[in-house]
């Protein structure tokens, strides 16, 4: 037991220190996206005379933070235990930042009339080409 324990505590700091030095340039880049979303919907909310409850703001804002700081530990402690060979961080912090980045987009399209739909705009690019079947798409 005690050699187990010795082996833990050497390996462990290294492998604690890897997966730091990979978390936080995500961190602070995941962070960024989520304060750009509580903007742009603030503003989107000011433009459409919706009421603004800060309560409420907070309480999505706290939600998806603690969500996606949760998922970009995991994933960088995933990749720094596999080797770093893989690139499961930058590829799945990326994924987290398109979704924001979707939802930036669409805060800043609703005031103006328009919805951000991927269904529609998936099946209008696939639409276009010429072996896809249009309505196998609509089911």
């Amino acid at each position: 037991m005690n050699t187990v324990c010795g082996v833990a505590s050497a390996v462990l700091p290294l492998f604690i220190r890897d997966t730091l030095s990979h978390m936080i340039p995500w961190l602070i880049a995941t962070f960024a996206v989520i304060l750009c979303d509580l903007v742009f919907g603030i503003r989107k909310s000011m433009m459409m005379k919706e009421k603004i409850r800060f309560s409420m703001a907070a309480r999505r804002t706290m939600g998806k933070t603690v969500t996606y700081f949760a998922f970009v530990c995991t994933v960088c402690a995933v990749e720094v235990a596999s080797g770093e060979s893989y690139g499961i961080d930058k590829w799945s912090c990326l994924v987290v930042c398109f979704v924001e980045f979707s939802s930036i987009l669409s805060n800043i399209l609703k005031p103006k009339g328009y919805t951000l739909n991927f269904r529609n705009l998936f099946s209008a690019v696939i639409g276009k080409v010429p072996k896809v079947d249009k309505e196998s798409l609509k089911a």
